[in-house]
């Protein structure tokens, strides 16, 4: 088996890679520190897993789902985020990924995860099953942020964790004034003014850590 791990955070990469040479004394463990290196591996050879973080330095893992399961359908994806609100479990299991877990989660349910997808089925967990059954209550009122188109909802995180207009274009490969248009765009969807409330909202409904 081949895994490829794409996460930008490089202690993150070593505990993974080292838990999975534990389980899987015979896989190839490789590595990706943004989207443009796992790109560069994908095509390079076929991978049998990825372990896919959605906060990745230039383009998300949410916006690189896509791509993957288009050009590389054979390739299972579990979305790893430190993120636990539901809506970016729905925007990952929505775009393809087999399975969607936090990163506080222990080591025992990856591999419950991953045994699960090499089956060729979704792992989805118990506390994940909860939330999703709640959103197919037709009395559920869609929460403001769940407006958002994906790229306005990218561009909401990097907001709700200060970063600025200029850090936020060059973590998305987009310029500073298309920025400001999607600032715009989420201010009206969520009806706020202020980057203060966008914060408070997102601390608020644990979108931010």
């Amino acid at each position: 088996m081949r895994i490829l791990l794409i996460d930008d955070h490089a202690i993150l990469r070593a505990g993974l890679s080292h838990i999975l040479h534990d389980e899987f004394p015979d896989a190839e463990i490789g590595e990706a520190c943004d989207t443009g290196e796992a790109l560069k591996q994908l095509n390079a050879a076929p991978w049998d897993l990825l372990l896919l973080d959605i906060s990745l330095p230039g383009r998300s893992g949410l916006d690189l789902l896509p791509e993957i399961r288009s050009k590389w359908p054979a390739s299972k994806v579990i979305v790893l985020s430190s993120f636990g609100d539901q809506q970016f479990a729905v925007r990952a299991l929505r775009e393809g990924a087999s399975a969607f877990l936090t990163k506080e989660k222990a080591a025992r349910e990856l591999l419950d995860a991953i045994a699960t997808v090499n089956l060729g089925r979704r792992f989805i967990t118990s506390d994940l099953a909860e939330q999703l059954a709640s959103l197919t209550s037709s009395e559920r009122p869609r929460t403001p942020h769940e407006l958002l188109s994906k790229r306005e909802f990218e561009v909401f995180l990097l907001i709700s964790s200060a970063r600025t207009p200029t850090e936020i274009a060059t973590q998305l490969n987009i310029s500073p004034k298309t920025v400001s248009t999607y600032r715009t765009r989420i201010l009206e969807k969520m009806n706020m003014t202020t980057n203060a409330e966008v914060m408070q909202y997102a601390i608020r409904h644990d979108l931010v850590r």
